[in-house]
């Protein structure tokens, strides 16, 4: 616990406010999937994550992705059991909209018949025409149900 601490206080500030935002929103993703409509979540994380701005549109920013990727997956390491893939991409796609980055979050399956796992879903987010959040290896396997994108 203590080298836990270490290794954050050791980050800089925004490092830090970054890593902060993941749990926070992780775990009121966690609960909120609990608790709540899946909709009227993703209500609320629409509001919490501003509107898109259309005249003002920022320049997207590769390291800003990757800085979330890794405050996502890295809280993640530490809270694995409640870090599902789809609170990851719930979060992490809060987290880019915030910063300005439209990203699409998607939710598919994969069916196959003759194996060990014979049903599979997973949540993903793509940002900048790739896998931004809960990219797997094998990925391209999954057929899309849903693609909610940035309003």
């Amino acid at each position: 616990m203590i080298a836990l601490y270490r290794t954050f206080t050791s980050l800089d500030r925004s490092d830090r406010r970054l890593v902060l935002e993941a749990i926070s929103l992780m775990g009121l993703v966690w609960i909120g999937l609990r608790l709540l409509r899946f909709l009227t979540l993703r209500r609320i994380l629409d509001h919490y994550a501003g509107s898109p701005t259309t005249g003002d549109a920022r320049q997207s920013d590769g390291g800003a992705i990757a800085q979330v990727r890794w405050a996502i997956t890295g809280v993640a390491a530490r809270f694995p059991v409640s870090a599902t893939c789809l609170v990851q991409a719930l979060a992490g796609d809060a987290i880019l909209r915030r910063k300005g980055l439209p990203s699409e979050l998607y939710i598919g399956v994969r069916v196959r018949a003759n194996s060990a796992v014979p049903f599979a879903a997973h949540a993903w987010v793509e940002c900048e025409g790739g896998v931004a959040i809960g990219g797997i290896e094998n990925l391209p396997d999954f057929k899309v149900l849903t693609a909610l994108r940035s309003q």
